[in-house]
């Protein structure tokens, strides 16, 4: 029992750190990401923090799998290059009983996953939408009644250069207008129109900026080419216009990502049967209601394959393990990838394609396990001399050359 709390002891504290390590790659890689919003929205303690909460809580379910593989890995390492896991070993403790403590903290763990990705992630999706929708809100409205000046060029409208000749009292007409973008790009255009106005509010959740009898100018740097389009009216839906820039088209648009279990399944029953829909559509929402649940599963993968590539001889180094870690995660997400790919097109049943792989992986992380239990540490696992069936068919193989 002394022997089982301190793994535990070993684990806990690494499972941690490299939790924290992992999130704070996370929170670096959306840096950039998330500049747009700092850019349009002022650098403030409210306008950095909530956002990355809201999207390392989505994360975590692939974070807390990936950050428990790398504690075990470190922690069998640790044991086997000190001599204490051939202590263990020689006090009748072998890696089967090592690996009781181990799993039942991957399955709390994979509850917590579970959790995450099955509620977290719908929350997080919501939150950073509804969020950004409430600061576009606010910007807009600042922008238009504070910020566009009568004869002055603003190159801070959504991303674009906006020139207005005069601006009525109430800042709902404009004349003599210039739109164009601010930014430099190989396909330039110009709007130009004599008169505008801005309709709805911001209040309503619809405001627009409509252009009277304008034309539209437009060049592509590279093919030389250049057109002309004389309009009537032209509507612009400033509101989206910003969140799109913020977000990106292809987030705002994917709502049921941010539904909860019973929104989401509700969600897919009604397009179910809705010829309407398009079936990638559904395919991609049923994949999304059963992977949440299954994605978390690989935290007891990882630490059966921890286990495994931690136990090593103490002369081999650590390399091989950090090689064998990286496979797996690598390999693991191949292998989800490629179900998740055939689910959305149809070919396979969602169920099938969110749980199969876990299967796949656990046959092969427990078999890892069995080999390692019953080896000496210095033996490899996949060495064909030490694989029972491998064995067992080159004698069958030298009895039927015999006859």
């Amino acid at each position: 029992m002394k022997l089982q709390f301190y793994i535990v002891k070993e684990v806990l504290p690494q499972f941690f750190s490299a939790l924290v390590i992992l999130s704070t790659v996370l929170v670096v890689s959306q840096l950039v990401r998330l500049s747009e919003a700092l850019v349009a929205f002022g650098v403030s303690l409210e306008n950095i923090l909530l956002p990355f909460l809201y999207i390392i809580v989505p994360f975590l379910s692939f974070n807390i799998p990936i950050s428990y593989l790398a504690a075990v890995m470190l922690s069998f390492s640790r044991f086997s290059s000190d001599g204490e896991y051939a202590a263990m070993l020689a006090t009748g403790f072998p890696l089967k009983r090592a690996a009781k403590p181990v799993l039942i903290i991957a399955v709390i763990l994979y509850f917590a996953a579970c959790f995450c990705a099955v509620y977290g992630e719908a929350w997080g999706r919501k939150e950073l939408v509804n969020f950004y929708f409430r600061k576009t809100q606010t910007e807009v409205d600042n922008l238009i009644k504070n910020r566009l000046q009568e004869g002055v060029f603003s190159e801070e409208f959504l991303g674009y250069m906006l020139y207005s000749e005069t601006i009525s009292a109430d800042r709902t007409r404009f004349g003599n207008l210039m739109l164009a973008p601010a930014g430099s790009s190989k396909d330039r255009f110009t709007i130009l129109a004599p008169s505008g106005s801005i309709s709805g509010s911001v209040d309503e959740g619809k405001l627009n900026l409509v252009l009277e009898k304008g034309v539209l100018h437009a060049s592509n740097r590279e093919k030389g080419d250049q057109s002309v389009l004389k309009f009537d009216q032209m509507e612009i839906d400033l509101l989206r216009m910003f969140r799109e820039r913020i977000l990106g088209g292809d987030e705002a648009k994917d709502d049921y990502r941010s539904y909860p279990p019973v929104k989401l399944y509700q969600y897919v029953s009604q397009i179910e049967n809705d010829q309407s829909v398009d079936r990638k559509l559904y395919y991609k929402a049923r994949f999304l209601m059963h992977q949440r649940m299954a994605t978390p599963f690989i935290v007891i993968i990882f630490a059966c394959f921890g286990m495994a590539l931690g136990v090593t001889d103490p002369r081999a180094g650590k390399n091989r393990a950090y090689a064998g870690a990286i496979g797996g995660i690598i390999g693991g997400y191949v292998v989800m990838m490629g179900f998740k790919w055939f689910a959305e097109k149809g070919a396979i049943s969602a169920p099938v394609a969110a749980w199969l792989p876990n299967v796949i992986l656990l046959g092969f992380a427990w078999f890892l396990m069995y080999q390692k239990n019953r080896l000496p540490p210095s033996e490899s696992a996949l060495d064909p001399q030490h694989i029972e069936l491998f064995q067992r068919m080159k004698k069958h193989w030298q009895l039927l050359r015999q006859k």
